[in-house]
């Protein structure tokens, strides 16, 4: 293994084990269905955003809050590979032989600063209010990883990195839209969180050791693929 993408890192964080039995033991765990709505909503975005960097122009959403941001200017081939799946912005890791990389949606420029802001696209349909930041529940800590991660990998790069990255949240939940249509109408939110990278190749580290040893890494009682494994062993 010479690359850990940011998944392979999120997957070592979440379960050990898991990790272990598929990126070294190549046993898959049981798939997803990919999420091409969420998938369409990213590339809109991404279109979108790309119309204000050409221009160099804040768009609407920093006006709404208050944000002297504009989509940061780079070569377009650049931004195309640090958005591609298989390439990403890649790094060296500095305490470990890997090179880690990872996909991200964009980045924007803090004209107060010149200081690059990390972020990402999300898109969901629910009527919770949400905060990823302060949410508890284990899948929105996986956002907050997302973040931390892309913004040690732009500070390997020798990126200036602002202190907050965000999120644009794009919720399909709307009570005053009563029939389809054709459409949804979302609702964009913006949630920002303050990106916390110094644990990162103490974790890098750490998962070094358990990709190269031995050993497959005991069950994980928070994990549920762990605790379906273990409850349908004991079956007859």
């Amino acid at each position: 293994m010479k690359d850990v993408s940011r998944t392979a890192w999120n997957d070592f964080i979440q379960c050990k084990r898991c990790f272990y039995l598929y990126r070294k033991l190549k046993i898959r765990p049981i798939g997803s269905p990919q999420h091409v709505i969420n998938k369409r909503v990213d590339n809109l975005l991404k279109e979108e955003f790309d119309i204000y960097r050409e221009k160099q122009e804040p768009h609407p959403i920093f006006k709404k809050y208050n944000l002297n941001f504009v989509p940061y200017k780079m070569d377009k081939k650049k931004l195309s590979d640090f958005r591609n799946n298989r390439i990403g912005v890649r790094a060296k890791s500095k305490k470990t032989n890997f090179i880690i990389y990872g996909s991200i949606d964009d980045l924007w420029l803090n004209k107060d600063n010149d200081e690059v802001v990390i972020l990402d696209y999300k898109a969901t349909s629910t009527k919770e209010e949400i905060n990823y930041a302060t949410s508890t529940k284990s899948y929105h800590k996986t956002n907050l990883r997302q973040l931390d991660f892309y913004a040690y990998l732009l500070k390997l790069n020798k990126f200036k990195v602002f202190k907050t990255g965000y999120w644009i949240l794009c919720n399909a939940f709307n009570k005053d839209q009563k029939t389809f249509e054709g459409k949804l109408n979302f609702k964009i939110d913006l949630l920002s969180y303050d990106v916390h990278t110094d644990y990162i190749e103490e974790s890098l580290v750490e998962l070094e050791k358990c990709y190269n040893g031995e050993k497959i890494p005991p069950i994980n009682p928070y994990c549920d693929v762990c605790r379906w494994q273990k409850e349908t062993s004991n079956l007859k």
